[in-house]
């Protein structure tokens, strides 16, 4: 399989296990040729945005800026035609994940 589901809100770690774990993740999915991870983060329990997903994202835009992923997408986005074609572009396989066609805060996918 060409992509993975995480999840990184199990157990309720802190925000700084959760980075860890999944720093952990994206380095083993590099090294197993993993193209993309769908990461389940969760958005907090009113819906306006967890800890994990708060500090998720400057943590991605991080990351990709250092080139240790290629890019990622909001599952707020993943629906809009542009994030469809890029998922398709690294991993044509996740297209098949219902999660990809509607508006699901709690997820993000990261494309490697």
């Amino acid at each position: 399989m060409k992509y993975r589901t995480i999840n990184i809100k199990d157990d309720h770690p802190s925000v700084d296990l959760a980075l860890a774990i999944l720093e952990i993740e994206i380095e083993t999915a590099h090294f197993e040729g993993v193209r993309a991870l769908k990461v389940i983060h969760g958005y907090g329990s009113h819906g306006v945005g967890g800890e994990i997903k708060r500090n998720l994202i400057p943590w991605l835009k991080r990351a990709k800026r250092r080139g240790i992923i290629a890019d990622f997408i909001r599952g707020e986005e993943c629906f809009v035609s542009d994030s469809l074609k890029k998922i398709e572009k690294f991993c044509p396989e996740i297209l098949g994940d219902t999660d990809l066609y509607h508006i699901n805060s709690g997820v993000t996918i990261i494309l490697l």
